[in-house]
């Protein structure tokens, strides 16, 4: 059993890329290692529900808080929580979310490997060298090749984690997610969640954001 945590990023905007990122992330379970798939872990499972109910983001003006709890919570699991990312590079162009996530990851010295069986890509079949760059290891074209190379990885690199200095900023954006990942944790363990229940944890999370904010701010 690998005791690695493992960030799964990448395009969740219709079925197919979900569908795209649920296989990764279960490949890599299948092999014992743990993953964060944001949109079943993280905010975005419970937030994005309520756009179009009493509780809507425009008309109570919460829609920065949100934007700012989700993008909190995801750097708090990339830097804090994950060993390592694996991210898709599907479609057209990368997502531009990941691609801010795999800067990071790249930012902490933690592994950056990507997954691609799309054979678009704007620079003649290659991507943008400014992307490539984030990782030092091939483009994994196989989900099935991905656990096996991040086996590799981790055999190869130290486990004591690599120095890097995280500036002010950053830190307060980690303390922010943490806040937020805790509030969360016990919600998970519920099956069936009511409405109500999820009005209340995104209340929560906005006060949180709230709090943050008015401490910037002084």
């Amino acid at each position: 059993m690998n005791n690695q945590h493992i960030y799964c990023s990448g395009p969740l905007f219709c079925p197919e890329e979900i569908a795209g990122m649920q296989a990764i992330s279960q490949i890599l379970e299948q092999s014992g290692y743990t993953t964060f798939l944001p949109h079943r872990d993280g905010l975005e499972a419970y937030v994005l529900k309520l756009i179009h109910t009493p509780l809507n983001t425009q008309i109570l003006g919460i829609r920065d808080y949100i934007d700012q709890a989700i993008f909190a919570l995801d750097i708090y699991q990339i830097v804090r929580c994950c060993q390592a990312i694996v991210v898709n590079l599907n479609g057209r162009t990368p997502d531009e979310g990941a691609i801010v996530e795999a800067s990071i990851a790249f930012s902490c010295s933690k592994p950056v490997l990507f997954y691609k069986n799309d054979s678009r890509a704007p620079f003649y079949g290659r991507d943008n060298a400014m992307v490539l760059g984030l990782s030092c290891y091939p483009i994994e074209t196989d989900l099935n090749t991905i656990p096996k190379r991040l086996d590799h990885i981790f055999k190869q690199t130290s486990h004591t984690e690599a120095p890097y200095s995280l500036n002010g900023s950053l830190l307060k954006t980690i303390a922010l997610g943490e806040k937020i990942w805790k509030i969360m944790k016990p919600f998970h363990i519920i099956q069936r969640k009511t409405t109500q229940q999820i009005q209340h944890l995104v209340q929560q999370i906005i006060e949180s954001c709230e709090t943050f904010s008015d401490r910037i701010d002084h």
